[in-house]
């Protein structure tokens, strides 16, 4: 047999802080209430004085319900503005006019649009298709003019620069909308060592039928890979609920925080680092884990997961390094159960991944901290993807084995014909109940140094590896 190319899950992106579903979490944001008093020095940057700034109540209006926003989230850009920014003829208008080229994408908004809704979402959509981060002088510390025009002109900017261009699309569409600066978690920043006072982000709010709407064009534009920006639209930051933008996101001034009453700085720093994917596809389901949480010598929490999908966890030391098979995700029905043990005392990093079933990668959507007060020298095998969930090792459940000895497994693999332990070249057929349910004794020969579990649909042809054992 032929053993197939499946791999762990590794983390592909981490959306920054100036680069960087929709379930709601409504008992998440009834936790995270408080008062927020806030005294911190935005990014000097150039404000387009073109664009009127309209006051705003010292109480913003909210939506009480957020279906109608929602449905515009849509992960996908609208494709007659695409298709229209990439004529010839509206791209040579960009690079020679930009004034007349942004009237010109309003026009075509306005004709295409159905509502102030879908307004927005469009001009969202073409300063998210236009405009790349700019992370060759972010990282150099060289950001240059960040007016709207320039950033037109040149299709690159930092956060700075897509508030501008978003609130000069808001201005020729006659929609009140607000640039907001202020603390963000990404790129450049750690949820271990923060500090929320220091103003880092720009972003903005917009009216739209009476009431105010949370927008990061930035974000939605794609992540940071390394020291290099990557293309990507989203709508993840498009019309988000203020109570999980927060997770992320803290105004200098608290009014648009766009929650009431608004968040303390304690409160804030107390959250974590979840992201919008993650409250899409877990729910409220991790409501109780905090952005610094504690445990002995190992982390326990269930969770839910939206059909199709999968959570990973990577875990690293204070050092950076990552702390490999430590971790342990089982499901029990439709509950996930998760385990991280540590080899020491100290503070560890959790990221959290998702993916769908079978996927070879992962996106970040969520960090949290856990400080152990001891350590422990439990291990669990590598555990890799394969594409069904309803999959689990019954035993044994603890990595290395021991040489020499005579181990039992026993593997729970619904819908699956074949389970084999791979031993050297040698394949030990697991017996099959039926039920989904592999047992077998394997003798593991002295000089072994790893030993693999092989699934398969059929009883010939390649398999899936589910997880690779150390042998001592």
């Amino acid at each position: 047999m032929r053993k197939s190319n499946v791999l762990a899950l590794i983390a592909v992106a981490v959306i920054g802080v100036s680069f960087s579903g929709c379930a709601t979490l409504s008992e998440f944001g009834d936790k995270i209430a408080g008062v927020f008093n806030g005294d911190s020095k935005s990014r000097g940057s150039r404000n387009d004085d073109r664009v009127p700034i309209k006051p705003v109540a010292s109480a913003l209006k909210t939506a009480e319900s957020y279906e109608k926003a929602y449905s515009y989230r849509t992960d996908t850009p609208n494709k007659t503005v695409q298709t229209f920014m990439r004529t010839k003829n509206v791209d040579t208008l960009r690079g020679t006019n930009p004034d007349e080229y942004v009237k010109t994408i309003v026009a075509k908004i306005n004709e295409t649009a159905t509502s102030d809704f879908e307004r927005v979402k469009l001009a969202h959509d073409a300063i998210c298709l236009l405009v790349s981060y700019d992370a060759k002088n972010f990282w150099a510390n060289t950001v240059p003019d960040q007016s709207w025009q320039t950033v037109v002109k040149t299709k690159t900017a930092v956060c700075e620069g897509y508030a501008n261009l978003f609130q000069r699309f808001c201005s020729e569409l006659r929609l009140s909308s607000q640039k907001v600066t202020g603390y963000a978690r990404g790129v450049g920043t750690s949820i271990a060592d923060e500090n929320p006072r220091d103003s880092n982000h720009a972003w903005n709010i917009v009216k739209i039928e009476d009431c105010w709407y949370l927008v990061d064009c930035t974000w939605d534009s794609g992540y940071m890979s390394g020291g290099n920006s990557v293309q990507s639209y989203t709508t993840d930051w498009l019309f988000l609920r203020p109570e999980q933008f927060a997770c992320s996101h803290l105004p200098t001034d608290s009014r648009y925080q766009l929650i009431q009453p608004p968040l303390s700085l304690e409160k804030f720093s107390a959250l974590p680092d979840f992201r919008p994917k993650l409250f899409e596809l877990a729910g409220d389901s991790l409501a109780s884990i905090k952005k610094q949480n504690y445990a002995d010598d190992s982390f326990e929490f269930e969770f839910r997961v939206k059909d199709g999908y999968r959570l990973s966890f990577n875990v690293s030391g204070a050092d950076g390094r990552q702390v490999d098979n430590r971790t342990l995700t089982e499901k029990n029905g439709d509950v996930f159960a998760t385990r991280m043990n540590f080899p020491e005392a100290g503070t560890y990093t959790v990221n959290v991944f998702y993916s769908k079933d079978g996927a070879k990668t992962g996106r970040s959507c969520g960090q949290f901290l856990v400080t152990a007060t001891k350590g422990n020298n439990v291990t669990y095998p590598a555990m890799f993807q394969v594409s069904a969930q309803n999959v689990k090792i019954i035993t044994p459940k603890q990595s290395p084995l021991k040489a020499g000895e005579t181990v039992r497994f026993e593997i729970h693999a619904e819908g699956r014909a074949f389970a084999a332990v791979i031993v050297g070249k040698n394949f030990n057929q697991l017996e099959n109940d039926g039920n989904g349910n592999f047992v077998g004794d394997v003798d593991i020969p002295p000089g072994t140094k790893k030993v693999s579990v092989g699934l398969s649909s059929k009883l010939t042809g390649s398999y899936e590896t589910l997880a690779v054992y150390e042998v001592k």
